[in-house]
């Protein structure tokens, strides 16, 4: 009697012992799997899963062995069992739920990334605005020296509007105009003037008609010219050779036909230029750190030498 009390309180522990690790184990699981997710789906898993634990701390379930009696032992393994299963069951929910939230954040996630790419374009909008709204620059003039007239006129020492004056551009050209635009805006009558001639002598010379007056701008007038009077029958060849231009160029082409084409060139000739400069202004500023680090170098071997050899000279006088 005492051997089969002894066995079913031993029995009871066992059971005590297993339940308690299957709720440890399925608490730990579901802990894990919840703080990954939204709070509010962690909320209800959990509870989903409070209820399962409770289920089978309650021992419901229960296995019959072939003489009818209930089996404590296999009761355990089967408790042991599900509550696996309903943790599983549990984190396949979270991760379900997961799921479909990450579906809400990606489509928010697009929402946000189109935001900030509208955004950029509105600051690049804002930043270029000055420029793109400069009726000058859309003028279909090349950029070919990547100056503006601002930077021209400080480079000359004078305040804008004296320069303006002093080529009888309008009053009204902002300081972000580009430099060829600028150029190209300069009446007829100033730029004959630039060249000490008269606007008779300078259409002379260019072979123009009536139809350019002292106000015609430079850019216009010269369009109207042949290559043969603007660059000259004895250059053309090797003007364009140089230029790429084909043989459908001939002395009778007008400068308009082919400006576009000679600019643009001109333009990357300019930005090679520049990035060569750049690249030697570099070179030469890690040649320099190179030398000081040798001069360093040295100075510190010096050193080292001299006081070798003053600890050789107090050797040897000791």
């Amino acid at each position: 009697m005492s051997d089969e009390k002894n066995f079913n309180q031993e029995n009871e522990e066992v059971e005590e012992t297993v339940e308690e690790a299957v709720e440890e184990t399925i608490e730990e699981t579901v802990e894990e799997t919840v703080e990954e997710t939204v709070e509010d789906v962690a909320e209800e898993t959990a509870e989903e899963t409070a209820n399962t634990i409770e289920t089978v701390a309650e021992g419901e379930t229960e296995i019959e062995t072939q003489d009818g009696d209930v089996s404590e032992t296999d009761a355990s393994e089967t408790e042991i069992n599900e509550a696996v299963a309903a943790a599983k069951t549990a984190f396949e929910n979270v991760q379900s739920d997961s799921d479909n939230k990450s579906k809400k954040y990606a489509v928010i996630a697009v929402i946000v990334a189109a935001v900030i790419v509208i955004a950029l374009i509105v600051v690049g909008i804002v930043k270029l605005a000055p420029s793109l709204f400069n009726k000058y620059n859309r003028q279909g003039y090349v950029d070919v020296s990547g100056r503006t007239v601002g930077e021209v006129a400080e480079l000359s020492g004078m305040e804008l509007d004296e320069f303006l004056e002093m080529f009888g551009l309008p009053e009204d050209m902002p300081a972000n105009t580009t430099e060829s635009a600028a150029y190209n805006n300069i009446p007829f009558v100033n730029m004959a003037e630039t060249y000490g001639m008269t606007t008779d002598e300078l259409k002379e010379i260019l072979q123009l008609g009536d139809e350019v007056t002292d106000e015609t701008t430079w850019g216009e007038a010269v369009d109207q010219a042949t290559l043969g009077a603007y660059v000259g029958e004895d250059y053309l060849d090797s003007f364009k050779e140089y230029y790429g231009l084909g043989d459908d160029v001939t002395v009778d082409t007008l400068w308009g036909e082919i400006r576009q084409t000679v600019e643009e060139k001109q333009k990357e000739e300019r930005i090679e230029s520049e990035k060569e400069a750049e690249q030697e202004a570099l070179e030469a500023e890690e040649e320099e750190v190179e030398e000081e680090e040798d001069e360093e170098e040295e100075s510190t071997d010096d050193t080292e030498t001299e006081e070798t050899t003053d600890d050789t000279a107090e050797d040897s006088a000791e």
